[in-house]
């Protein structure tokens, strides 16, 4: 199989194994990464995915290339290094579900997909993502376009700009509601954060809700936010399709980021 060459603006292209080698041994910040995982209080899954969208991938691990690799054996995230070492993955993601305790969810063989109704489940982090691709671009279309053309992931700078603009608006609109919220450049679009006790401890119906709400005016995955799709980006790492740096930005600093920025662009 062909895997298609998606269109992205400026210098974003995949990043080589040996650029992602020297993020995962020099370049990350780890010690930032920790802080982000800190609150709330709980266990944590991860996850790496090896090479999925890019193609790249070390050949050996050619039978994990489109699967995520589950790590839920780690209580630091520094303690990552040396898988992200070994597997040089294409993205990192951390699992949004808190666990009381990982080593008795492993005992328990507890389906973390499906580890709502288990009492180890302590709660979930609320977080919309938001991607370029699923924005109508009166250039390219929209995403049924792109997917027929095979470029489901591509887009232009109209696109990331108006994503965005719609994390701005976004953000100002659940901070009406929610005191804790946080921004983070994914390397292609945007993640709000809500970390508010309440949110935490919504239902799946509830989260639906939400979700259905938001996604009539945004460019939202309702996965995410309906908690369908626990996983999402960690921060400080690197998001090897277009290599960059998975960043927080703060609220006033949005509306003048670029994939450009000099904290998003990784130093290889």
């Amino acid at each position: 199989m062909v895997r298609p060459r998606y269109t992205l603006p400026g210098d974003l292209a995949p990043a080589s194994l040996g650029d992602r080698r020297r993020f995962y041994q020099r370049g990350m910040d780890y010690s930032s990464a920790r802080e982000w995982m800190s609150s709330p209080p709980g266990e944590r899954v991860y996850a790496l995915i090896l090479g999925r969208h890019s193609g790249i991938y070390p050949r050996r691990f050619r039978h994990l290339k489109n699967v995520p690799l589950v790590i839920d054996d780690v209580l630091d995230v520094r303690d990552l290094r040396p898988y992200l070492v070994k597997y040089l993955p294409e993205g990192v993601y951390y699992d949004r579900n808190i666990y009381a305790s990982l080593a008795a969810a492993r005992k328990a063989h507890v389906d973390y997909a499906h580890a709502w109704r288990s009492r180890l489940f302590l709660g979930q982090e609320l977080a919309f993502d938001l991607d370029p691709e699923n924005v109508d671009c009166p250039i390219h279309g929209d995403v049924v376009a792109k997917m027929r053309r095979h470029q489901g992931l591509s887009f232009c700078d109209w696109e990331f700009e108006e994503v965005r603009r719609q994390a701005a608006v976004l953000y100002d609109e659940l901070s009406r509601r929610w005191t804790d919220l946080r921004i983070v450049y994914s390397g292609r679009g945007f993640h709000v954060h809500v970390f508010d006790e309440e949110a935490f401890r919504l239902t799946r119906k509830q989260r639906g809700r939400i979700a259905a709400r938001y996604a009539h005016r945004y460019a939202i995955d309702e996965w995410v936010t309906s908690g369908e799709m626990r996983l999402i980006r960690l921060p400080y790492s690197l998001h090897g399709m277009v290599s960059r740096t998975v960043v927080p930005v703060p609220r006033p600093d949005l509306e003048k980021f670029r994939y450009d920025d000099p904290r998003a662009v990784p130093r290889l």
